[in-house]
């Protein structure tokens, strides 16, 4: 996965969410993480190309990237059920799923370091992830 919009720092890992075993190696802390499909789809954005679909934040990372498991797949096995999923789930769904995750450093909230990560993605794409539905408060 290309995370080299958020070039201040490497993640603290990465992982195709969807493989068997994919959530061992998350850590339960807060952070940020990025979704990018894995099945080479590039996203069109209006300055390039980037396989990221959506940004998030949690306050228990491993417990968050559990749940877009979950739901992601679920989605995938029912991708018209009558409840509509969200888009980082059909996303996911549709182009698969790799995850990379930073984890705060200090004082730093993980709304603060989702929010740095959104103005860098913006600084090279011109857009907000695709799944994305609005900037952070």
């Amino acid at each position: 996965m290309n995370v080299s919009f958020y070039a201040r720092r490497e993640p603290g890992g990465e992982r195709d969410l969807l493989a068997d075993g994919a959530l061992g190696a998350i850590p339960v802390m807060r952070g940020a993480y990025v979704l990018a499909s894995t099945d080479g789809t590039e996203f069109i954005y209006p300055w390039g190309r980037s396989s990221v679909f959506y940004i998030g934040k949690a306050s228990c990372l491993l417990r968050r990237l559990r749940q877009h498991r979950t739901f992601t797949l679920k989605a995938r096995e029912e991708p018209r059920a009558d409840d509509p999923w969200w888009p980082r789930y059909q996303y996911g769904a549709a182009f698969g799923t790799a995850a990379a995750w930073f984890t705060v450093r200090g004082r730093q909230s993980e709304a603060d370091l989702e929010a740095d990560m959104f103005a860098y993605f913006y600084d090279e794409f011109g857009s907000i992830p695709v799944a994305n539905q609005q900037w952070p408060w």
